[in-house]
């Protein structure tokens, strides 16, 4: 028992819950060893409304979209949010929220305003936090799995969120997609780019910066564009984990594995299924490539 120099012990510190939504591509039994609670997106398909799940759980979903003639995804709305944060509070844990970028998705407004509403029902503010993740997918992996570490570490609530939001910036992404009508409707991409998009057989290579999409090259065929996915990765981040995202049904994933293990021999690599959501935002056959705060970082 440490001193507090009050002469009474201190008290005790809550347990804290990660809730995240759900484009992070973990399996149930991974967010239960997490102590992690997935939110549901939810993605239409010509009227019909699914619930994204954990990974493994969405079936063959690009088959479903290759057969559809109108498909939409939907952000968590803030209710949901608001009753799986009140779960939790209830059962006597704090609550750390980590969401997709706010510059992807709704999802993050969502959670900001269901903490609002909790705190006007009389929460103290101190037992809710949301932090905007600057990333998905993998990238949305490595972070709750950082949290969990902080958090086990005895870090406090805020202690662990400040060092989320410090780090999130050295983590990342980089990704590529088959088409870009999703994006060029968006208005996501600069006029030179939007040229170069539409000439056969050229991918073009984005990262996510500080949450929103940055173009950073493009390539010819496939081969070329698998190797610029990997000189992506930072030097210090080079022999740890590195996480493929495949949305849907996506060869590309598969020579990016391989790619990935003939460029960077000492990284180790784990292939995940990018989900639904962020299928239908990027279009399926998609592929995303993921660090971890390179080695050294500061």
């Amino acid at each position: 028992m440490s001193d507090t120099g009050t002469g009474r012990a201190p008290a005790t510190r809550r347990p804290v819950t990660i809730v995240c939504d759900s484009s992070v591509p973990i399996t149930r039994a991974e967010a239960a060893s997490l102590g992690c609670v997935v939110v549901s997106m939810h993605y239409l398909v010509d009227g019909v409304r699914h619930a994204e799940r954990y990974e493994g759980e969405n079936e063959e979903y690009d088959a479903l979209f290759r057969n559809a003639k109108i498909l939409s995804t939907e952000a968590v709305f803030q209710s949901a949010f608001h009753d799986e944060f009140r779960r939790v509070l209830d059962r006597g844990s704090d609550v750390l929220c980590i969401t997709m970028s706010s510059r992807l998705s709704g999802t993050y407004r969502s959670a900001v305003d269901a903490r609002k509403q909790l705190l006007g029902e009389g929460v103290a503010v101190e037992r809710i936090v949301v932090v905007d993740s600057w990333t998905t997918s993998g990238g949305l992996d490595f972070m709750v799995r950082r949290a969990r570490r902080l958090v086990t570490g005895g870090a406090t609530l805020g202690e662990a969120t400040a060092e989320l939001e410090r780090t999130r910036a050295l983590q990342g992404i980089a990704f590529t997609v088959p088409r870009l009508d999703v994006l060029r409707r968006s208005g996501r991409l600069g006029a030179m780019r939007r040229a170069v998009a539409g000439k056969l057989d050229r991918y073009l290579i984005m990262v996510l910066d500080k949450g929103g999409i940055r173009d950073t090259d493009v390539a010819h065929g496939m081969g070329a564009t698998v190797r610029a996915l990997v000189r992506q990765v930072p030097e210090g981040a080079r022999k740890g984990l590195l996480v493929v995202s495949s949305y849907g049904d996506s060869a590309a994933a598969d020579a990016l594995v391989d790619c990935v293990h003939r460029m960077l021999p000492k990284a180790t690599v784990e292939k995940r299924d990018g989900g639904p959501v962020v299928s239908l935002h990027l279009g399926v056959g998609s592929v995303s490539l993921a660090w971890d705060v390179p080695e050294g970082a500061k």
